[in-house]
């Protein structure tokens, strides 16, 4: 009898395990230097059914396309050594922040965290944020906030 609730608890254990989306820890050794070049605290009206987006550009033709589809101007970036990433969400009263970027295999992993105060109980603030990165050749963007939450499609 005890090696059946012994075997009940396991399987009781293991449905309720987070295995399937587990939380993703990067590392220094993984960080890559970046800068937030534009941030303003709007979406474009076409992403705001989209949010959380992120998308990214290494010509700049890509670059311009998203800029127009962002809503983000006033601002250049040398396309022969950076890539730009854009982002799209939204926070709470106390908003995000990018907290780092990383090489994670052959991706690039941008990781937000969210911002802690006193009273952020309002939601829906939207945040638009632009990233310079140095050029490598990634697979894809993809946006964590412990977890994956979005992966970037390509740009034409």
């Amino acid at each position: 009898m005890k090696k059946y609730l012994f075997a009940i608890f396991l399987l009781l254990l293991a449905g309720c395990s987070n295995e399937e989306n587990p939380k993703v820890k990067f590392t220094e050794k993984q960080a890559v230097p970046f800068e937030i070049i534009k941030y303003d605290e709007k979406i474009a009206p076409i992403y705001e059914s989209l949010v959380p987006h992120i998308a990214y550009a290494n010509t700049q033709g890509q670059f311009e396309s998203l800029q127009a589809r962002f809503d983000v101007d006033n601002f250049t970036l040398d396309m022969d050594k950076y890539m730009a990433v854009f982002i799209v969400t939204y926070s709470g009263s106390c908003g995000t922040s990018v907290d780092n970027v990383y090489k994670h295999g052959n991706n690039l992993a941008v990781q937000l965290i969210d911002n802690v105060g006193q009273v952020c109980d309002e939601e829906g603030v939207p945040h638009t944020f632009v990233l310079q990165v140095k050029k490598d050749e990634y697979e894809k963007v993809q946006l964590y906030n412990g977890e994956i939450i979005k992966s970037s499609v390509d740009v034409e």
